[in-house]
C-alpha cells in the first residue's frame, strides 16, 4: 500500500513524501537492518519529533542493503526535516 507522509508543520509545498509499496518496503528493510525504530507507518499515525530524533540517532549515512542511495539520502533528509517540524503525519 502506498503511503503519504507529511511533516506535522508544512506549508503545502514542502515537507511531504509519497512512498510506493516497493520504496516503503526497501526503506523499512534498511531501517530494520540499521536498528532504526519508528512507530508503524500506517494512516492516522502521528510520529512525534522525539520519536524521529531517536530514530535518527541510529541512522548511518551509508545504507547497508538499499541499492538506491538517493532514496536513502532523501529519506534521511526528510526525517531530519520532520525532526524540526513537529514530527510526521501518516495519511
Amino acid at each position: 500500500m502506498s503511503i503519504r507522509l507529511y511533516w506535522a508543520r508544512n506549508d503545502g509545498m514542502t515537507g511531504h513524501v509519497f512512498l510506493s509499496p516497493p520504496e516503503r518496503s526497501a526503506l523499512e528493510r534498511e531501517m530494520l537492518l540499521q536498528g532504526i525504530t519508528l512507530p508503524e507507518l500506517e494512516p492516522g499515525v502521528h510520529v512525534t519529533a522525539t520519536e524521529v530524533d531517536e530514530a535518527l540517532e541510529s541512522a548511518a549515512a551509508d545504507p547497508i542493503s538499499l541499492g538506491d542511495r538517493k532514496l536513502w539520502d532523501d529519506w534521511l533528509a526528510f526525517l531530519r526535516g520532520a525532526s524540526v517540524n513537529g514530527g510526521l503525519l501518516v495519511r
